[in-house]
């Protein structure tokens, strides 16, 4: 009996001396294999690395297999990068490119990110660009509409209303180059997602010139009210004078009455003027395209003719001119719903573009400085 137990810790022993050495071989192992690994990560080549964590995996599954999984799953991104590449989709070439550098960083993902990264690297001025845009936009602008809608134009600010115009001048100029940036890189062939985005900024572009004509609408209108009835009065007095005298003495007596007349418009057309001024896309003294013909029907009524009995013989024609101003002026549509007075509202309705956008500023000192950078 005594023998037996003996027999039994000898046993047991040989057993656990085995089980030392053999832990102390796969330590030893290991520790090789992780040398190994890190000596194939200096060389930035994904083969030798795959083959060093899948020596790894074997001896110590739970730490390396997750690392062997990502690497291989980079290798197949990258050829998914270069074949998006050859066929010129470098939307998603990028999208590939980028997730495998990310996880694999070798020289070769590396290259590939390089060369599609500087097909989109333009995306990152149009962001620039749409991000000044919403920085010029007034503040509140359904208030800032209601505002001026409720409140007559002769009472208006000049200071602040020229400084709202032009906040939409130079909200429209910086989407209008965020357009001309992408019209410049049609032959890298726009993505789906791209093209939206683009015609999303068309919407965004119409709805700021919509407000900022909504604007000068508003003013022209209350000037035509004023003008249509500084032409009727005028028209009827130098009719009644001239069907009393001779026309230079009925041209002498209605000079007060156009004086009068002038006084009493004198605010219309400051503000008018001013808003010529602030809405023209033009630097310097310089008058908006539309300031032309209007200012043209302000001296055909304020303003004697050449000849003054025809002054009275002109009134349906002065009158229509007002007419279509007017028309024009009730009739602009405005739909703040095309576009948005939000920057997040606008990213968030674009998250794929803006997805690739954090993607490309993150890869910003790589698109730049090439394979010097880190």
């Amino acid at each position: 009996m005594k023998g037996n137990l003996n027999m039994v810790r000898i046993v047991q022993t040989f057993f656990i001396l085995s089980f030392l050495f053999l832990v102390g071989c796969s330590r030893l192992d290991l520790h090789l294999a992780e040398k190994a690994y890190a000596q194939a990560k200096t060389t930035k080549q994904a083969e030798p690395i795959i083959v060093a964590l899948k020596t790894l995996v074997m001896l110590d599954r739970e730490l390396y297999q997750s690392k062997l999984n990502s690497a291989q799953m980079a290798l197949v991104e990258l050829q998914k990068a270069k074949s998006y590449m050859a066929e010129s989709n470098f939307y998603l070439a990028y999208l590939a490119s980028h997730k495998s550098y990310r996880t694999l960083p070798t020289k070769e993902s590396k290259s590939v990110l390089i060369q599609v990264g500087r097909k989109l690297r333009y995306l990152l001025n149009v962001q620039a660009n749409i991000v000044k845009s919403f920085q010029y936009l007034p503040k509140s602008i359904p208030a800032l509409l209601s505002k001026y809608e409720n409140k007559p134009a002769v009472e208006w600010d000049l200071i602040e209303v020229n400084s709202v115009i032009e906040q939409f001048v130079s909200s429209a100029k910086a989407i209008k180059r965020s357009l001309t940036i992408i019209e410049l890189e049609k032959g890298t062939s726009l993505s789906a997602e791209i093209k939206l985005w683009q015609l999303a900024l068309h919407s965004q572009l119409q709805m700021i010139n919509q407000i900022k004509t909504h604007l000068i609408n508003l003013a022209l209108y209350s000037s035509t009210n004023v003008l249509e009835k500084i032409n009727v009065q005028l028209t009827e007095d130098s009719a009644n004078l001239l069907s009393l005298v001779r026309e230079n003495l009925a041209e002498e007596a209605m000079r007060p009455n156009f004086i009068k007349a002038k006084k009493e418009y004198q605010p219309y057309y400051h503000l008018n003027e001013n808003l010529a001024l602030a809405s023209s896309s033009s630097r310097g003294n310089s008058h908006a395209t539309w300031y032309l013909s209007w200012h043209s029907i302000e001296v055909e009524i304020l303003e004697n003719s050449a000849s003054f009995s025809e002054y009275p013989l002109a009134f349906t024609d002065r009158a229509k001119k007002l007419s279509l101003f007017k028309d024009e002026a009730m009739t602009t549509e405005l739909n703040l719903e095309q576009g948005f007075l939000n920057l997040n509202l606008f990213i968030g309705r674009h998250q794929a573009i803006y997805s690739l956008i954090n993607k490309l500023n993150r890869d910003r000192m790589i698109l730049n400085y090439g394979e010097s950078s880190a």
